[in-house]
């Protein structure tokens, strides 16, 4: 849709026709009255929402004297001109009006910000009826909306040439993939019209500004290549995990063809925890939009290296169906960032000096993007005291420092028992630096297939370790990121046949650079129909074609892997590494509830170790007793039980930090100490 404000003038002409009015203001021009806003009010009547139906035209009068309106207009981008708005504008007024020498000023776009504006100005006037003007309908009731923001602006740049574009370019330091998508904008291999989408974009930036300085070039190149009708750029953000049935969105898409649509995938700024839960009909609504709409509305998928959010689900589900291009945040030499730190100053408020450029730009030879945006933003924090509050250029703020407490090799090794898996975790970190060693001497090095299978009951620390053992492999550079992505049947089988392997595919996609956690993967042949083969086979793909950039991880039960594995010959010969996790014994259950108790500060005594030491006897004889999920168990009902205790024997007396520290013998005759006792096999150790 595109809007845009045109003003019309016109004269009266004499008729005798009856059927037509006169346009005229009463005698008493300076007070009009009402029967000048009659007049206006009946024209917006027979123009106003979508009065050319077929071709989905709506115009307003919003400001009116006699000879003169002021006019806002509404158009679809595709197959319409603004021409034949004025046309059939003009067909309307003079078929109805006394009317003669109609003529149209150039008309100018606007945002739908702007249009909105004015149509309330014309309801202020007293030139529309509510009814007339359903925002709804023109697909501009968006900007209210809570699950999510909208910003909006007009494209300003324009770039005739591929080389005014190219060093536009230069200027922001772009990196490779943008100056190759340039030239196939800029190409003459291409026709110059608007057709559809032949791609959508993901820019991968470290913060909004970043990928804007992008935006702001690429947006321009489509226009002038025809590639786009109009300029607005739409910024969807701040997108809330409840925005999953928001007819307004579906209206922004709808309003937005022949325009760009920006959506910022970090999601808000809560914390949200695990987003391929939290956000998965977010991610499924999205897609149902977007690929409606996909042919004539532009979409650029903005990725915060910061804040990555949503964006790998997002753009794995929509990579099978439409075509995305990946732009990079860029880099650039010292010059380059000089002249980047330069354009992004405020001369009104102050300009970085040579000295601190070179002090700043001294410390290496290339930058990135987001080094020039922290630099920039420090010399505007201290430029602030400097130049502006001068008060406070010699106050210094002593702060804390803070320690660095994420360290998941030594938190995995704190962990209790899991010998043969520490043993594994450093012989894959030894051996990727034998690796890089070899690569720096030249000689080939391709790195050894990791896939695994973990093997154990429940709370036996699959899930824990695997999560650790991400981590640790990012921190050796063993793999690309520290993603991990976690999955079940549920998130592999799909309802309907055909999407099983793009399900499978997508979750591949997400965990590049990471690991793919699979958990109780002998549930995907729980299954009558044949979507489990088709699970099973693209896994069996993927673990081959992606074994340089994504490492699967089957869990589950001991027997049931076994047996899953055995009618999976493909699958088995895959896997590198099986790795038993054993339930824990008496003492090493006793063990982990000291190092829980310890970490959250809290005290227990000898006879109290000793009694939880004999629940853990009881529970270890317990088919399926939970094992490290038991001590937490057991651990969270002693406090519950500790609280009770304080309360009974303190009353209204202080209660010291000692005693609220302390656990007693009595805290831990719970509920779940109990159900262990009486549960007690008689097969196991002689007591």
């Amino acid at each position: 849709m595109i809007f845009c404000e045109t003003q019309i003038k016109y004269k009266d002409k004499e008729t005798d026709d009856p059927g037509l009015k006169h346009l005229t203001f009463p005698e008493n021009a300076n007070n009009p009255g009402m029967m000048w806003v009659n007049h206006i009010k009946e024209l917006n009547g027979r123009l106003g929402l979508c009065f050319d139906p077929d071709n989905k035209i709506s115009a307003y009068i919003c400001d009116a004297k006699e000879g003169c309106f002021d006019a806002v207009i509404a158009y679809p981008a595709k197959n319409i001109n603004i021409e034949y708005c004025y046309d059939s504008i003009r067909k309307v007024i003079e078929e109805n009006y006394s009317v003669k020498d109609m003529t149209f000023s150039e008309s100018q776009e606007l945002s739908a910000t702007k249009f909105q504006f004015l149509l309330e100005k014309a309801d202020d006037n007293g030139y529309v009826r509510r009814w007339h003007m359903d925002q709804s309908a023109i697909g501009i009731d968006y900007f209210k909306n809570n699950q999510f923001s909208v910003e909006e602006k007009l494209s300003e740049n324009r770039y005739e040439s591929l080389e005014d574009a190219t060093k536009a370019a230069e200027l922001i330091m772009a990196d490779k993939s943008f100056r190759e998508e340039l030239d196939r904008i800029y190409s003459d291999d291409n026709v110059k019209g608007f057709y559809g989408n032949p791609v959508h974009y993901k820019i991968s930036a470290s913060s909004t500004k970043a990928a804007m300085d992008i935006v702001n070039i690429l947006v321009p190149a489509l226009i002038e290549n025809k590639r786009l009708y109009g300029k607005r750029i739409v910024r969807v953000f701040n997108i809330n995990e409840g925005c999953y049935d928001e007819s307004e969105l579906e209206n922004l898409f709808r309003s937005s063809q022949g325009n760009a649509v920006i959506i910022e995938m970090c999601g808000t700024d809560e914390d949200h925890g695990n987003f391929a839960s939290s956000y998965h009909r977010v991610i499924e609504f999205f897609y149902k939009v977007i690929t409606k709409y996909q042919l004539n509305t532009l979409c650029i998928f903005v990725e915060c290296s910061k804040r990555p959010g949503f964006s790998a689900q997002m753009v794995s589900k929509l990579q099978e169906d439409i075509r995305i291009v990946i732009i990079n945040e860029g880099y650039g030499d010292r010059e380059q960032a000089k002249q980047y730190l330069l354009r992004l100053a405020d001369p009104e408020i102050y300009t970085p000096t040579d000295e601190e450029m070179e002090e700043e730009l001294s410390k290496k030879s290339m930058y990135s993007v987001e080094d020039v945006y922290l630099i920039h933003d420090s010399w505007y924090k201290n430029g602030l005291s400097k130049h502006i509050y001068k008060a406070y250029s010699n106050f210094e703020c002593v702060l804390e420092e803070k320690k660095d407490n994420c360290k998941p090799y030594e938190e995995l090794q704190q962990m209790i028992g899991l010998a043969n898996i520490k043993k594994l975790v450093d012989e894959i970190i030894d051996a990727g630096k034998i690796g890089k060693l070899k690569q720096g001497c030249g000689l080939s090095y391709q790195r050894a297939s990791m896939h695994m299978v973990f093997t154990g009951n429940p709370g036996s620390a699959k899930t824990s370790v695997a999560r650790l053992l991400a981590q640790i492999l990012r921190k050796e550079n063993i793999i690309d990121g520290g993603k991990f992505v976690e999955c079940g049947r549920a998130d592999l089988i799909a309802r309907y046949v055909g999407w099983t392997a793009k399900q499978v595919r997508a979750k591949f996609r997400e965990a590049k650079g990471g690991i793919l956690f699979i958990d109780e993967a002998y549930s995907l042949v729980d299954d009558t129909r044949s979507f489990a083969d088709e699970a099973i086979n693209t896994i069996v793909q993927e673990m081959e074609n992606q074994r340089d950039d994504v490492i699967v991880i089957l869990a589950g039960y001991p027997g049931k892997m076994s047996e899953f594995l055995d009618k999976n010959e493909g699958l088995r010969s895959r896997i590198a590494f099986h790795l038993d996790f054993p339930d824990y014994n008496p003492d090493e259950m006793t063990d982990i509830l000291k190092f829980m108790i310890d970490k959250q500060g809290y005290h227990i005594g000898g006879k109290a170790l000793e009694k939880c030491h004999g629940i853990f006897e009881s529970a270890c004889l317990m088919e399926d007793f939970g094992n490290g999920r038991f001590a937490r168990n057991l651990f969270e009902q002693a406090q519950m039980a500790q609280s009770r205790r304080l309360v009974t024997e303190y009353k209204d007396k202080k209660i010291g930090s000692k005693a609220l520290r302390t656990l007693k013998c009595e805290d831990f005759e719970v509920n779940i100490a109990e159900k262990v006792k009486t549960q007690r096999s008689p097969i196991g150790f002689v007591v």
